[in-house]
């Protein structure tokens, strides 16, 4: 049998708190049914006082070595990070992981010859940056296959208060075993790929005169168009789908893979490619007059997409994708991988099933690849305790979340970190160093 290469294993990190999107909606003054019914949200991710990429990044590998006992620092050649949240325009978040890595294995009493030889880095594309990073490790793996990989996906998508993507916010980190032979899901080489330098999301270093003097100020908070960029999405996912199929269709696939700034977009996304695809098969015309549908009709796009052949095709190939993203909300690089924890989790029986995933970043690119599951990957799924992850947050108030964004909440509302924040780097200590330590 020739050797694959993938994923051999996942873990997630959610955050300690979430507020209810019914309690946004009603506190924006926002009909509670077209964020629950028309965008698939229920619970919005939020992070504790304690809590920032790093501890969720950190938190990610930690799960996933717990997971993967047999690890040892040795095997590993790289811990590559996908992000859009670094706390540094310098130095790699990735970094930090490695330290955090590296006091695991002193914990476990584990021989930690080798630590320093892992290759780190950060890389970053909006919300495909982690699909990078992985593209990139398994070429990596091709030529080092006796090593494994590990790729961290961690973000925090906040936007400014009251505004249009508020509602949309989340935060989380997926961290992922790249190896030969996984267990969970192998990788095709193929890749498909589209890139146009476009402004529909961006962060850019921003100008203030503060005491008469210009100053720098980095802002987390996106500048967005959204309508712009729901266009890029489909343009870029297109044209990467393209340069992907050859002679493939979506139906040759089981399911569907996306990146999901919010839960129910993927859905929207495919619906003219499908639509296009049963034009070009031929099968177009039967399945609208089976649903009634009128291929004269100038809204047929929009009316394909409420029929009750693309809603069972949805239910198929889509939808138990969708569970943890209305659970946790955009997770920015790891959404793509969220939705996979959430096939693998919740859709019954994978075994064998080909996936084709669909990965988007804004500014822009998409990347189309294909993957295969596993036989033996409920063994992996069995670890991850997802529901656990959701059960063991806890709720928060509309008040306290907006204490929270206005930094006048200063201790923690809830103690579940395994990694450690223990200066900040608010204040001029340790020339504003952020250091983090394992809890023991």
């Amino acid at each position: 049998m020739n050797d694959t290469f993938g994923i051999h294993d996942l873990a997630l990190k959610a955050p300690s708190l979430y507020l209810p999107i019914e309690d946004l909606a009603n506190a924006r003054d926002i009909e509670p049914a077209k964020l629950i019914h028309g965008l698939g949200l229920r619970n919005m991710s939020v992070c504790d006082v304690d809590e920032d990429v790093v501890t969720l990044a950190a938190g990610s590998v930690i799960q996933l070595l717990e997971q993967n006992p047999n690890v040892k620092p040795q095997d590993i050649g790289r811990i590559y990070v996908g992000t859009e949240s670094s706390i540094d325009g310098s130095k790699p978040i990735g970094t930090y992981i490695h330290n955090i890595v590296h006091q695991y294995f002193t914990t476990k009493k584990i021989n930690d010859t080798g630590i320093n030889h892992i290759d780190v880095i950060d890389m970053t594309f909006a919300c495909i940056g982690a699909v990078d990073a992985m593209h990139n490790s398994l070429y990596y793996l091709y030529a080092n296959p006796d090593k494994v990989a590990i790729v961290v996906a961690a973000d925090i998508a906040n936007y400014d208060l009251a505004s249009p993507g508020e509602y949309t916010q989340g935060a989380g980190a997926v961290a992922m075993l790249l190896a030969k032979n996984p267990a969970l899901v192998s990788l095709s080489e193929k890749w498909g790929v589209s890139v146009k330098n476009e402004h529909d999301f961006f962060k850019p270093i921003r100008y203030q005169k503060i005491n008469n003097q210009m100053v720098e100020i980095h802002d987390e908070k996106p500048i967005f168009d959204g309508q712009l960029s729901n266009a890029v999405y489909q343009d870029r996912i297109t044209e990467a789908w393209e340069h992907f199929k050859e002679e493939e269709l979506l139906n040759n696939y089981d399911h569907l893979i996306f990146h999901l700034p919010y839960a129910y977009h993927g859905r929207r996304i495919v619906a003219p490619l499908l639509q296009q695809e049963l034009k070009d098969t031929g099968s177009f015309d039967t399945i609208c007059s089976e649903n009634a549908l009128d291929t004269e009709d100038e809204q047929i796009g929009k009316l394909f997409s409420k029929s009750k052949y693309y809603k069972d095709w949805v239910q198929s190939k889509v939808a138990a994708g969708d569970n943890l993203s209305s659970d946790m909300g955009n997770l920015y690089t790891a959404s793509i991988f969220l939705s996979l924890v959430s096939f693998c989790a919740s859709a019954g029986n994978l075994r064998d099933s080909t996936l084709l995933f669909l990965a988007y970043g804004s500014g822009s690119k998409a990347k189309v690849f294909s993957g295969k599951v596993q036989a033996g990957y409920h063994r992996k799924t069995a670890l991850w305790q997802t529901e656990k992850h959701l059960t063991n947050r806890t709720k928060i108030k509309f008040e306290q979340y907006i204490s929270l964004r206005n930094k006048e909440i200063t201790r923690p509302l809830s103690h579940q970190n395994t990694v450690l924040q223990k200066s900040s780097g608010i204040t001029p200590t340790n020339k504003f160093e952020r250091t983090y330590a394992l809890k023991t």
